[in-house]
Order: C-alpha cells, then sequence, then structure tokens
C-alpha cells in the first residue's frame, strides 16, 4: 500500500503542476550590430512582488527561449550575456498568456557606459547553473550573530541544536570558506567562529566526487555542500576561543584554539580535554581537522574488488554507545599556497588518549530448534584506553594550468590496552541452571601505520579527455599481548554440578602487511554527448598473521597448536574497468563494468600446507538522472558487486575467548554477489520554499555468507559460515519540508518504511527471520528574533518473525518528543530549555512500560561590546530520569540491556570567542 501512495505522489505532482500553470513566455536573443544569435545568454524570470527567482533557462543555438507553465502575476524578466549590458523588462501574464517578446537585441557595454551609469542591486536569492546562492545581507540577523543564525533563515535550510544542517532535505557534510576548507570541511566549525556580519553569498550545491569532477563522468556520488563567500575586508583574519565547564563532582569539558587565515593560509593549534559524553562544539569539530586527502585502492587479503573510497574523515576517535570517558586531544594545523597558488602544503598533527570505564548487563530469552528456551544473563565491567599520535600531510603542485601533481602521506602509531571481568550464566525453562562462566581478560598493543599516494593528473585541450595515474605505498605492523583466565560450571539437568572446566590462556600476536597499488584512468569524449571511461589497477599485498596460544596452567612454554596459526599470504589483483555515459541537458546515463582478477595465496607456516584460489569478481552498474527542472531530479541506479569470503571466515582454526563459545572458519566458502536497486525523486520549489522527496530501494544476495550455530545442552556454542540464498531488504521514505517566511514558521513530515530477511543456521535448521520496521516522523519550527521553538514527535513500529518459532508476538512500539525552545533575554542574556520524552509501552515481551523525560536547560550572558565573552549555568537532566538502557524484540529472541552513563549534572562555563579581520572596512567606490 505505502509503494502504491509513494509512486502515485511521485507522478501525480509533476501533472498538478503542469495543469495549474498555463501561461508561456518566448523569445530571440540577438547581437544586432553583427547580427548573430546570442547563443547561451542567460534568462531569469524573477517575481516582481518578492524579487525571488521563479525559473532559470539559457538560449539554444538560434538564441530561442521559453518559459511554460507559468502561474498568473507580474514579473520581470532579465538576459545576461558576457560584454552585453544587462536587459531587464516588467511584465504581466495572465493565465493563458502567451507572450512572445519577439527579437530581443542586446547592446554592448561598452557603447552604453559613457552615457549611463547603471547600479544594480542583486536578489535575494537566484540560481546560478547547479547553485542556489542567497545574498547574505537579504536576510535579518541580530548584531553579531554566526553564520548558524544566518542558515537558519535561509528557505530550504534547517540547523538543528547540535549544528547538524541540512539543505532541501538533505545533510550537508561539508562547508567551505571561499571554496577551500577552513581549517577542514566539518560544517561545525566554520558555521560557529564566522561572524554573520562577514559573509557576502551563501552558495548550496551537490558537490561530485573527485573522480566524477576530473573525469565528468557520473558515479552517482554527490555530497550536498555549502560554499561560505566572504566579504573582501573579511577574508583575511583570526579567531581564538576558550570553552570551559566544569562542575563540582569532577566532570568537565575543556577547550581552546587560535588560529589565523590570510588569503589561502589557515593555522592552528588546539587542546581539548572532556569527561563527558555530549562534548563541546569545539570538540567535535576540532578532531576532524584532517591532513590527508585521497582514494585509497583497496583489495583485502581475501582477494576482494577493489573499492574507491574516500579516507576516514577522523580515525583518531572511537565513539561508544555507553560508558564514562576521559578524553584528551592536542593538535596543530598548517595549510597554505604558494607561487600563485601553484604550490599547496597542508599538515595535520594530533596526539589524542581516549579512555572509556563500563558496567554492562544483558538478558536474553531465545527459542532453538526443538529445544527448551535457554535464559542467559551477562554482567561486564571493561576498561579500555586508546592513544597515540598521528601526522597527515599533502603537497601539490600545478604543473601547468592543466595538470596537477598531488602527494599525500600519513603517519600514525596507536596503542591500545584493556581489562576487563564478566560473568554469565544460563538456566532452562526450569529454572535449574545450565552453565555458569566467570573470565578475566587483559591485553596490550601497539600498531604502526605508514600510508601515502602519488597523483598526476591532467586535463587536455580537448574537453572532456582525462589521464590520472595512481601510485600507492602502504604498510602496517601491530603486535599484541592477551591473557584470559576462565573458570566455566556445568549442571546437570537437576541442576547440580557435573564438572568444572578451568583455562589459563596466554596469546601473542604479530602481524604486518605490505601492499604496493597503481590506477590509471582515462576518459576521453567519442562526441558531444558520449563519453568513455576506461582505467587500469594493480596491487599486490604481502600480509603475515602470527597468533600463538599457550596454556598456562600445563606449561607457561607450551603451545596450543589446535588454537595457534602462523600464516603468511599473498594476493596480487588485477581490475579493468570500463564505463560509458550518455548526457545532456537533462538525462545522464552511465554503464559500466569493473572486472577484478585476484590470485590469492595462503601458506600456513606451522603445517607446511598452502591454500590457493583464483577469483574473477564482475562488479556492473548503471546510473540514470533526470533533471525535469534546476530545483527537480529523479534518478535509477542500479550495482552489482561480488564480496569474497574473509580470512577469518576461511581459516580452519579454532578461535576462543570462553570455552562457551568458539569460531571456527570454513575453506570451502563461495563468493556472494549483491544486486542494489534504487529510485529517487527530489523536488525543491524555492520561491514557495516547499521539498518534496521519495525514494524506494531493494537489494538481494546470492550465495550470502551466513553465520551456523551448533549449541548444545549446555549451550556451548560452536560458530561457523556456509553460503546460503534468501538474504534480500527493501525499504522506502517519504519526506515533505514546507516553509511560511511570513508567519516564521517550517513544517516537515517524514513517513519511511524497512523490511530485511536474514538466513541464519541453528542446530542444522534453517532460521528465517524477518523484521519490518515503520517510522514517522514530523518537525514543527517557529522563530523570530527573539524566539524560537521547535518540536519533533516521532513514532516507530517494529515487527519480528522467525521461521522456527516466535517469542510472543514480536511486536514492539516506540514514540518520541522533543521539544525545545529559545528566549533572548534583556541584558543579551539568552535562556533555552528542551524536553526529550522517550516512551517505550509495556507489550507481550516486556510487561513493564519504560518511559523517560530528560529536562536540559540553561542561562547565559555575553558581556563586553562585542559580546565575545559568554558565562553559561547549564543542568543537564533536571529531573534525574536518564537510564542506560536498550531493549529488542526479535524473533525467537528477546533482549535488554544496561550500560553506564553519567546521571544529572550541573556545569558552570565560561566561553570566550574573539575573531577580527586584519582588513579595516573600505567604504563602496
Amino acid at each position: 500500500m505505502l509503494k502504491k501512495i509513494s509512486i502515485s505522489i511521485l507522478f501525480l505532482f509533476p501533472i498538478i503542476t503542469a495543469l495549474a500553470q498555463k501561461a508561456k513566455i518566448k523569445g530571440i536573443i540577438i547581437d544586432p550590430i553583427e547580427n548573430r544569435k546570442l547563443e547561451h545568454s542567460a534568462i531569469l524570470l524573477i517575481g516582481a512582488a518578492d524579487s525571488m527567482l521563479v525559473k532559470t533557462t539559457r538560449a539554444n543555438q538560434l538564441g530561442y527561449f521559453e518559459f511554460g507553465n507559468l502561474k498568473k502575476g507580474d514579473y520581470k524578466i532579465l538576459i545576461t550575456y558576457p560584454k552585453m549590458a544587462d536587459y531587464i523588462r516588467n511584465l504581466r501574464v495572465s493565465d493563458t498568456s502567451n507572450l512572445n517578446l519577439g527579437i530581443i537585441g542586446m547592446e554592448l557595454k561598452s557603447k552604453i557606459l559613457h552615457e549611463v551609469v547603471i547600479q544594480a542591486t542583486k536578489s535575494a536569492a537566484r540560481m546560478k547553473g547547479d547553485t542556489l546562492v542567497f545574498q547574505a545581507d537579504s536576510f535579518a540577523v541580530r548584531t553579531n550573530a554566526n553564520v548558524q543564525e544566518l542558515l537558519k533563515r535561509l528557505p530550504g535550510i534547517e540547523v538543528d541544536k547540535n549544528g547538524t544542517i541540512k539543505a532541501q532535505g538533505k545533510e550537508v557534510k561539508t562547508v567551505l570558506v571561499d571554496g577551500d576548507e577552513f581549517f577542514g570541511d566539518d560544517p561545525l566549525l566554520a558555521t560557529k567562529y564566522l561572524k554573520a556580519n562577514a559573509v557576502e553569498e551563501i552558495q548550496v550545491y551537490d558537490r561530485k566526487s573527485k573522480n566524477a569532477d576530473l573525469t565528468g563522468i557520473d558515479d552517482g556520488i554527490k555530497n550536498k555542500t555549502i560554499n561560505i563567500k566572504l566579504k573582501e575586508n573579511a577574508k583575511n583574519g583570526y579567531l581564538s576561543t576558550i570553552d570551559l565547564n566544569t562542575s563540582t563532582n569532577k566532570l568537565g569539558d575543556y577547550g581552546g584554539m587560535v588560529g589565523v587565515f590570510q588569503n589561502k593560509l589557515k593555522a592552528a593549534v588546539y587542546g581539548t580535554y572532556s569527561r563527558l559524553n555530549n562534548e563541546s562544539k569545539i570538540n567535535n569539530s576540532l578532531r576532524k581537522l584532517k591532513g590527508e586527502e585521497y582514494d585509497l585502492i583497496e583489495v583485502g587479503d581475501d582477494g576482494s574488488s577493489i573499492m574507491y573510497v574516500s579516507d576516514s574523515e577522523d580515525d583518531d576517535y572511537t565513539t561508544s554507545s555507553g560508558g564514562l570517558p576521559n578524553n584528551l586531544s592536542l593538535g596543530a594545523y598548517y595549510a597554505d599556497k604558494f607561487k600563485d597558488n601553484k604550490m599547496g602544503l597542508k599538515l595535520n598533527f594530533k596526539i589524542f588518549n581516549n579512555n572509556n570505564v563500563n558496567h554492562t548487563t544483558a538478558n536474553t530469552e531465545e527459542l532453538l530448534p526443538d529445544q527448551p528456551k535457554f535464559y542467559s544473563s551477562e554482567s561486564t565491567d571493561n576498561n579500555t584506553e586508546v592513544g597515540g599520535e598521528s601526522l597527515k600531510g599533502t603537497y601539490s603542485y600545478n604543473i601547468d594550468p592543466l595538470s596537477v601533481l598531488k602527494v599525500s602521506f600519513g603517519l600514525s602509531k596507536r596503542r591500545n590496552e584493556h581489562n576487563s571481568r564478566s560473568a554469565n550464566s544460563t538456566r532452562g525453562d526450569n529454572g535449574f541452571p545450565i552453565s555458569e562462566n566467570k573470565q578475566k581478560n587483559a591485553g596490550i598493543g601497539t600498531t604502526e601505520i605508514y600510508n601515502g599516494n602519488i597523483n598526476w593528473s591532467r586535463r587536455f585541450k580537448k574537453k572532456g579527455r582525462t589521464l590520472s595515474i595512481d601510485l600507492q605505498p602502504e604498510s602496517q605492523s601491530s603486535n599484541s599481548n592477551e591473557y584470559s583466565l576462565n573458570r566455566t560450571n556445568y549442571f546437570k539437568t537437576n541442576g547440580f554440578l557435573d564438572r568444572v572446566e578451568n583455562t589459563d590462556l596466554r596469546k601473542s600476536n604479530s602481524g604486518s602487511q605490505n601492499s604496493l597499488g597503481t590506477r590509471i584512468n582515462y576518459t576521453n569524449p567519442i562526441s558531444k554527448k558520449w563519453i568513455l571511461e576506461a582505467g587500469y589497477s594493480f596491487k599486490t599485498i604481502a600480509s603475515s598473521s602470527n597468533r600463538m596460544v599457550f596454556d598456562n596452567i600445563k606449561d607457561d612454554s607450551k603451545k596450543i597448536d589446535s588454537l595457534s596459526n602462523n600464516f603468511k599470504f599473498v594476493n596480487f589483483s588485477n581490475v579493468g574497468k570500463i564505463i560509458l555515459q550518455y548526457s545532456n541537458q537533462k538525462i545522464s546515463v552511465s554503464t559500466g563494468l569493473e572486472a577484478t582478477q585476484s590470485n590469492f595465496e595462503l601458506k600456513d607456516l606451522d603445517k607446511s600446507t598452502d591454500f590457493r584460489r583464483n577469483y574473477l569478481n564482475l562488479s556492473p552498474r548503471t546510473n540514470l538522472f533526470y533533471k525535469i527542472s534546476n530545483s527537480t531530479g529523479m534518478s535509477v541506479n542500479y550495482n552489482g558487486n561480488m564480496q569474497q569470503p574473509s580470512i577469518e571466515q576461511l581459516q580452519p582454526v579454532r578461535q576462543i575467548n570462553t570455552p562457551l563459545f568458539q569460531v571456527i572458519g570454513n575453506s570451502a566458502l563461495r563468493p556472494s554477489f549483491s544486486n542494489n536497486f534504487g529510485i529517487s525523486y527530489n523536488s525543491f520549489q524555492f520561491k514557495s520554499d516547499q521539498y518534496i522527496s521519495a525514494n524506494f530501494n531493494y537489494s538481494f544476495t546470492s550465495n550470502a555468507i551466513v553465520n551456523t550455530e551448533l549449541v548444545d545442552e549446555f549451550n556451548k556454542r560452536i560458530s561457523s559460515f556456509i553460503n546460503a540464498d534468501g538474504n534480500n531488504s527493501i525499504n522506502g521514505n517519504l519526506s515533505y519540508s514546507k516553509g511560511f517566511s511570513k508567519v516564521h514558521m517550517r513544517f516537515g513530515a517524514d513517513l519511511g518504511f524497512s523490511r530485511s530477511n536474514t538466513i541464519a543456521i541453528i542446530n542444522a535448521t534453517q532460521n528465517k527471520a524477518a523484521n519490518m520496521q515503520y517510522n514517522l516522523r514530523a518537525s514543527f519550527n517557529y522563530y523570530t528574533p527573539k524566539i524560537e521553538f521547535n518540536y519533533v514527535p516521532s513514532a516507530t513500529l517494529m515487527t519480528g518473525k522467525s521461521s522456527i518459532g516466535e517469542i510472543n508476538d514480536g511486536k514492539s512500539v516506540t514514540h518520541n518528543h522533543e521539544i525545545s525552545g529559545t528566549i533572548q533575554l534583556p541584558f543579551k542574556s539568552e535562556f533555552r530549555t528542551s524536553f526529550s520524552l522517550s516512551f517505550r509501552p509495556a507489550n507481550s515481551s516486556f510487561v513493564q512500560d519504560v518511559n523517560t523525560a530528560i529536562w536540559d536547560s540553561y542561562i547565559s550572558t555575553k558581556l563586553l561590546k562585542s559580546e565575545t565573552l559568554e558565562i553559561k549555568l547549564s543542568v543537564t537532566d533536571i529531573l534525574n530520569q536518564k537510564i542506560g538502557y536498550n531493549r529488542f524484540v526479535g524473533g525467537n529472541m528477546i533482549s535488554e540491556n544496561t550500560f553506564s552513563y553519567i546521571p544529572r549534572y550541573v556545569l558552570i562555563g565560561i566561553n570566550w570567542n574573539l575573531s577580527g579581520n586584519f582588513m579595516k572596512n573600505t567604504a563602496a567606490k
């Protein structure tokens, strides 16, 4: 039913619009002196009442243009052409107008400039190609407001309480300043610390991938991007911030940064320390300063397909769903360009140390084939610490206007240490114990990584012809020592102790990996509308893995052969790729095939045996994009890829942390193949500030690598892997957003669903699990310079079924309500409060409601004339209702989990933001 509704809306929307708009405007643009048609002239149709852009187009080779499907009303038409004076004319159309402006003669600027001075003001918003441009001064914000507050006033842009930005319904992950990264591309840094009065324009567009930008071939990868264009007197400046937040119970969040930016130069030093999960905004931003940029040539040790992915934006930091953190980070950032921007250098250095202490519990009820239900309980105390240093950098050199050489590198050393204690037990339907396990685990290890990329790329004089060559060396080594002490009790059916098993293991692990890859990509236009891309990649990997397990009970020097391995593996991969694309002003279609041939050899040095495989992976892809208008488009895509089993899944060596759970590989695994289909529709009507989108995706996997388990009467599990068919998923989403600028309101609604079918084998019985989820979300926002109010309700229905039987009906319902408001008070003060209401009603699996109301508030006041000093008092979880709790209802399993969390706390904070410009304001000429 939902599918039918989505498709109906998708196809009825343009039809209804077409029926309501019937007027037309057309004409021919010429140069009367040379009597030539002015092809590619830009024609803009602007609403006379509000100066908002209605439509835009370009003249064809005959100078002809036409606007159709227009509502009645008053308009202005603006025509521009290089070296010609702008043509402006007022028009009035009715429902059935068919205005023919005839031949429009443009005049040279040089002819009329000595006679008259033309003064023009830019529209508040306009389309420039595929880029939406907002004139910053046309949107009123309070004095000393930052860019975040400016973005909140722009049609089609949303900024939530955490600083996350959405433009035209899509999350903005990159914010640039004058086309370059501003100390990295994290949206928060530029939008928080730059002032709104320093901005000339805000540009919103879809940024292509680096490969698509070079080759011109659409690979379907687009990221919503905002570019902040600064005024001339604001391009050179400085910014510094100190953010200190403390409490009486040793909690705190502290950060500081000093930075300068002058033309292309950007330099900063920073430090952060936090004992809170909800880190300060500066903490989140500064961790993401980057120094290296290149696409990795990745081939798994198993011979899997080469993938083209971007490097991690924040690989020195890991997040946890719970626990008590203690995180320290120090760093420095430098970027500049030299010799008329021909040479560039970017460096980023970090030192970090992240510690987390967590206490977790888990209670699980599981139904197995032809067996009574198992009831399991587990409690764990875990302490982890990860620290290290990293240096990343990029050097670029524009050899000539068409050729670029870029050298990127990364060096990092990471140390990790962990200690944990856990206890788990299993009982049967009769309440008698079945098995118990207590264990202690400890370990320490180091990892060193060296990687780099040398890229030379060239654009030729013939448009669309490009050549790109990459050389990529990588090296990695790791060493670790672990200790595992276990005591396992096994019980008889009457609950009396049967036997006790003790294990005391010491594990010494070492490994290394060295690789060299190369990639060549060439594109060449076959005609004006057809372009061909061909590529070849090669990568060789030599790796080793030496895992030694010793029995400390019998003899510390005695190696356990069944748990140890000494492997060496070598992989050679060759990849050929060919892609053909057709494109015109409305349609872009690209289709192609990537073929990977891999030779894989695994040597067991202990047993003197070899395991060899040859793979041929085929990965087809097709992307189609139809541009209905500048603000409306539809895309259809298909991607197929083959995935090889990993080394851990293939190697037949037991892996054991506890006697109750073991993993054994399966050397007979075959590769799986996934097929992914997708269709999407997006429309943003700028004049009415209305956005609608719909998407639908379906995927299925042949020969999927699935888990198989053998569970005995003591709940002892031996896990392995096999190939099976039946894994598939389907999901869809329908979104709508509408702004009402005259009453300062915005409304949005989102409806989604997803269904996944997965296969697993339990005790030689196939278990088909089907999980369905429905989501409904709405949003309401009201804003004025003095008051802002937000309300976001959402509801989720989940169902789970299992072919081996269900526990209860497998249904659960939750609904949440996010309410927040901000009020500007006298004396430059601000009060903000928010409620996060969560309702998890009782169901057939859980008899207890779980409802929480998290109430947070703060009051702040800004001091000094420039409002750069802020004093803040904040209270988190005023009602003290926060709980570290999750629960899950599936087909043959239900579970509930708890974790450590930070309870109610009060913070007193001082924030000092000092930013300014080296250049003084100059009078407009």
